[in-house]
C-alpha cells in the first residue's frame, strides 16, 4: 500500500478470504465429529459437544494471545521493520507451549473432577472425559499453529493459511472414519477416535505451516535466523496487548459451555440435538470473524506505515464487505 492510495476492497478481501477458509475448515473438524458420532449414538454426540466446547473455550485463550501478536506483527510490517516479526512468532510460540502445558495439565487433572460434578448422566460424563483426554494433546499443536497464522495475517500473506487448513480438514475426515469405526485394521475407538483424529489433524496443520515457512519464507528478512534467544520482555509486550482479548474470548465462549451443561440436565437427546444446531449455526459467525481479522491486520499495517488517515476508511470498507457476505446468508438461512 502506498501513501497515496487508499486501501481497496480487493486488498481487504485478499487477506480475508484465506482466513475465512481457515475458520470454516477449523469448524469443519467439529462438524465432521458431529456427522460421524451421530452414527455412533446420542451419548457420544452429546458428549462431543461438551468436550468440543470445553476445548474451544481454552483454545480461545490462545487465539486471544495470537491476535495481540498479529497486531504487533502487522505494525512492524507496516513500519517495514521486517526483522522484528520473526522474533514475535518465536517468542509467542514459547509462551503458547507454556500455556498449552498448563491447559493440558488442567484438562487431564481438573476436567474429570469438574465434569463429574456438573453433569447428571454418568454415561455422558465418561464419554466427555474420554474425549477430553485425547483432545487435550491438541493444545500444543493448535496454539503453535495460531502463532504462524498471526505471522501470515500480519504480513498480509494469508494464502498459506487456507491451503494448510484444507489439508488439515482432509486428514481429519479420513482419520475420523478410520478411528471412530475401526476401519482397515485401525482400532474402533468411538468418541476417543474423534478426539485423536482432530488432534492429529492439528499436528498436520502445524507441520504444514512449518514446512511452508521453511521453504517459502525469507528467514533472514523476517528475523527467524537469530530469534531463538529467549526474550521475556517481548512476550510481556504481546501479553499486555492480548490480555483483555483473551479474557473477553474466555468469558464470551464459556457461555456456550454453561448452556450445554444446562441442556444436558434435560437429557441426552436434547444435548445431542443442541450439538447439531450449534455446529451449523456457528457457521454464520465465520465471515464476521474473518473480516475482523483482516481489518485488524490492515489497520495495524496502516498505523505502522504512518497512514493514520486511512484507518477509518479501511474499517468502513471491512464493515461493508462483511454485510455483503452476511446478508445473503441470513436471508437464505
Amino acid at each position: 500500500m502506498s501513501a497515496t492510495n487508499s486501501v481497496s476492497y480487493r486488498h481487504i478481501w485478499t487477506i480475508a478470504y484465506p482466513v475465512l477458509i481457515s475458520l470454516i475448515t477449523e469448524h469443519l473438524i467439529s462438524l465432521t465429529d458431529t456427522a460421524f458420532l451421530g452414527r455412533v449414538g446420542e451419548i457420544e454426540l452429546g458428549a462431543s459437544a461438551l468436550g468440543g466446547v470445553y476445548y474451544w473455550v481454552v483454545f480461545m485463550l490462545g487465539l486471544g494471545f495470537s491476535l495481540g501478536a498479529q497486531i504487533m506483527i502487522g505494525r512492524r510490517n507496516g513500519e517495514r521493520n521486517f526483522a522484528e516479526t520473526g522474533p514475535i512468532v518465536v517468542q509467542g510460540i514459547i509462551f503458547m507451549f507454556a500455556l498449552a502445558g498448563l491447559a493440558f495439565w488442567l484438562s487431564r487433572e481438573l476436567a474429570p473432577w469438574l465434569m463429574s460434578r456438573i453433569l447428571i448422566s454418568q454415561d455422558v460424563c465418561n464419554a466427555c472425559i474420554s474425549y477430553i483426554d485425547w483432545r487435550a494433546y491438541g493444545f500444543f499443536f493448535a496454539f503453535a499453529a495460531l502463532m504462524f497464522r498471526a505471522f501470515f495475517v500480519g504480513i498480509e500473506q494469508t494464502r498459506a493459511i487456507g491451503v494448510c487448513s484444507v489439508v488439515m480438514v482432509a486428514v481429519n475426515v479420513a482419520l475420523n472414519y478410520l478411528l471412530i469405526f475401526g476401519k482397515f485394521g485401525f482400532p474402533e475407538m468411538g468418541i476417543a477416535g474423534a478426539a485423536l483424529a482432530s488432534t492429529i489433524a492439528e499436528a498436520v496443520l502445524l507441520l504444514s505451516l512449518i514446512i511452508y515457512v521453511r521453504l517459502r519464507v525469507d528467514h533472514e528478512k523476517y528475523g527467524f535466523v537469530e530469534s531463538l534467544r529467549f526474550r521475556p520482555r517481548l512476550i510481556l509486550q504481546v501479553f499486555a496487548i492480548s490480555i483483555w482479548t483473551m479474557l473477553q474470548f474466555l468469558i464470551s465462549d464459556a457461555v456456550w459451555l454453561f448452556f450445554l451443561v444446562a441442556v444436558e440436565h434435560l437429557g441426552e437427546r436434547p444435548l445431542a440435538v443442541s450439538n447439531i444446531v450449534r455446529s451449523f449455526s456457528i457457521l454464520l459467525f465465520m465471515p464476521l470473524s474473518a473480516m475482523a481479522v483482516a481489518s485488524t491486520t490492515v489497520t495495524s499495517n496502516l498505523l505502522g506505515a504512518g497512514q493514520h488517515n486511512q484507518v477509518m476508511g479501511a474499517c468502513r470498507k471491512s464493515v461493508k464487505l462483511c454485510f455483503a457476505i452476511l446478508l445473503p446468508l441470513l436471508v437464505f438461512s
